[in-house]
């Protein structure tokens, strides 16, 4: 299997505090990676170091190559990045925001708006196409902005391409649950075409649902990198997350369930002061 990206002892600064510190692995091509940890473990800062936002030291490849190597313009056709704050300080109408994701890509007026037209239907946003950002809600907003990611990468097209990235930062955090779902078998269908999707999100169980391998991170540390199955356990996550957890199968999948229990047990009688 060909790795996409190559981290060697990537670490980066803020100030003279590590926030992230000597993390090195390989990420295959094909592959759904979900990134968890508490807050502040260093997610957002490895997803946008990655993409070739941030100075960092060590070394980091995309495809064998010194992601500083790569201009702005190939990065674009290549990598997609969704980061926690899409706010917009000004108001486009829902196909015209999906169709800036179509900047890289050399087409006709016709076939941007064909495409447009395919990613809306993906994320079914038909009751949206008529409003403009500024009368969306949290939730619907960010579900046009992942249309953008997958619409810059040209997703879902039956034609052979070289291996895509796509890097999503919390990008279920205001979805509600039917739609956390329906995304997460998009990035799904997305990797099953030889790409590669790394999700940094809160919710262990959707990780251990949809997750080809999970990267535990704590303190700017990489704690673990593999199957679900060996992140997954109490072993790693109660010493991150500080708290009890009980691992069960799933009814139905062959996958872990993650329960937490608070450090005390709750009480139904108790009164609440």
């Amino acid at each position: 299997m060909t790795n996409l990206l190559s981290l060697n002892n990537v670490t980066v600064k803020r100030g003279k505090r590590n926030v992230l510190n000597n993390i090195t692995c390989q990420v295959p091509e094909g592959k759904l990676i979900v990134l968890v940890g508490e807050n502040g473990a260093g997610k957002s800062t490895l997803i946008h170091t990655i993409a070739g936002n941030l100075h960092f030291q060590g070394q980091l490849s995309l495809k064998g190559r010194c992601i500083r190597q790569w201009s702005e313009a190939e990065l674009a056709r290549l990598r997609a990045v969704l980061t926690q704050q899409n706010a917009l300080n000004f108001q486009l109408g829902v196909p015209e925001l999906i169709a800036m994701g179509r900047f890289p890509i050399a087409e006709s007026e016709q076939q941007k708006r064909q495409r447009v037209a395919e990613f809306i239907d993906h994320l079914d946003l038909h009751k949206l196409v008529n409003r403009h950002t500024g009368q969306l809600s949290g939730g619907e907003l960010q579900r046009v902005n992942i249309a953008r990611s997958f619409a810059q990468l040209d997703a879902f097209t039956k034609q052979k391409h070289s291996s895509k990235l796509l890097l999503l930062d919390e990008p279920t955090s205001a979805l509600d649950l039917h739609f956390q779902h329906h995304f997460m078998q998009l990035v799904r269908k997305f990797t099953a075409q030889g790409n590669t999707a790394i999700v940094a999100i809160h919710d262990l169980n959707l990780a251990s649902l949809y997750a080809d391998d999970v990267m535990l991170l704590s303190g700017g540390e990489l704690i673990k990198f593999g199957t679900k199955d060996t992140v997954l356990t109490p072993e790693f996550l109660e010493p991150v997350y500080g708290t009890q957890m009980h691992i069960q199968p799933h009814p139905d999948l062959h996958i872990p369930m993650i329960f937490s229990e608070p450090k005390e047990l709750l009480n139904e009688n108790a009164g609440i002061n």
